[in-house]
């Protein structure tokens, strides 16, 4: 009994404690800034589970993606994986995010996330060595995978036993071999769990044009739609989220005038959820307005947003 509930203990070969950060700087491709990616361990809490893991992966702030990860014979595979909508695909059978034998050579088929996006290629062991990032200097396996579907996409990993991915790299080309994105990752620094859990916010909240955006606080005046975006954190069954639509100066409406207003229902304690507002008919009209956010009529998050001219276009033929 001793040896057996020894064995069912798993050794993964990634930090796995829950709490566990991994910080990135994430750069992009004509991008002047980099961005921040994490990587956060949500272990189970029930000892008889050590093989289960679920690792959320945050961009610049926002949630991005979700694996729910375990172990088996020390090969980490994938059972599932939500996107930043909140939309879960199952995997059956599971998919290799990691084999247990880590030599030249070894090839898997992948499907997760690199670098800020989610891909599914092939991968292979290619080699080994020397890399200096921010956290400092490794000797890391090469993983590389290739795929050709009309876009050429090239994946770069740098893995270190015990500590995780290093460094992270993905090129993708057109037809004509024209770079259309290259995105890069590197580990700031060492990943451990967090020393003092956060106060997380009862309601965290977040506006871009799209669902899956990175958080803006500047839009043009020619975004089709503004998408309002919250997240719960110990929220009360079927708890009222609303968010109100508020134009502070604009040179049109009268100080803080309330634009709209639209109201959700949070099913369970860490729900999620997003409000779209569509560009009106003669357009947005410029200036500053905020996006004040309720719990059960409490005021709990504020979002405050500028609307700025959008840049003239290209007068074209028709125009005439």
């Amino acid at each position: 009994m001793v040896l057996g509930a020894s064995a069912a203990r798993a050794e993964w070969p990634i930090p796995s404690a829950d709490g566990t950060i991994w910080q990135y700087v994430l750069t992009r491709e004509g991008e002047d800034r980099p961005g921040t990616l994490t990587r956060q361990v949500f272990a189970a809490k029930n000892s008889a589970e050590q093989n289960i893991l679920r690792i959320e992966t945050a961009v610049n702030g926002a949630t991005h993606s979700t694996e729910f990860l375990k172990n088996e014979g020390k090969t980490i595979l994938a059972t599932a994986f939500r996107n930043a909508n909140g939309e879960t695909q199952t995997f059956d059978p599971p998919v290799t995010i990691l084999p247990g034998d880590l030599t030249f050579g070894a090839e898997w088929n992948y499907r997760g996330p690199v670098a800020g996006l989610d891909l599914n290629l092939p991968l292979k062991i290619v080699g080994e060595s020397e890399i200096e990032v921010p956290a400092g200097k490794f000797r890391a396996l090469h993983f590389r995978g290739e795929k050709n579907d009309g876009l050429f996409t090239v994946a770069d990993f740098w893995f270190v036993r015990g500590v995780g991915s290093v460094k992270e790299m993905v090129t993708q080309r057109g037809p004509s071999d024209d770079l259309l994105s290259r995105n890069s990752i590197e580990l700031a620094k060492l990943p451990a769990p967090s020393q003092t859990q956060p106060q997380l916010k009862k309601l965290e909240a977040s506006v871009s044009t799209s669902s899956g955006g990175d958080p803006l606080d500047v839009v043009s005046a020619d975004a089709l739609q503004i998408v309002a975006r919250w997240r719960g954190h110990g929220l009360r069954k079927n708890a009222k989220i609303r968010a109100v639509w508020i134009a502070q100066d604009t040179g049109v409406a009268p100080v803080d005038f309330k634009v709209d207003e639209a109201t959700a229902v949070a099913p369970i304690s860490n729900a999620f959820g997003k409000f779209t507002l569509s560009r009106p008919s003669d357009g947005w009209a410029t200036g500053k307005y905020r996006v004040e956010f309720y719990v059960d009529d409490e005021l709990t998050d504020r979002v405050d947003l500028t609307i700025t001219p959008s840049e003239p276009r290209p007068r074209s033929p028709q125009d005439f």
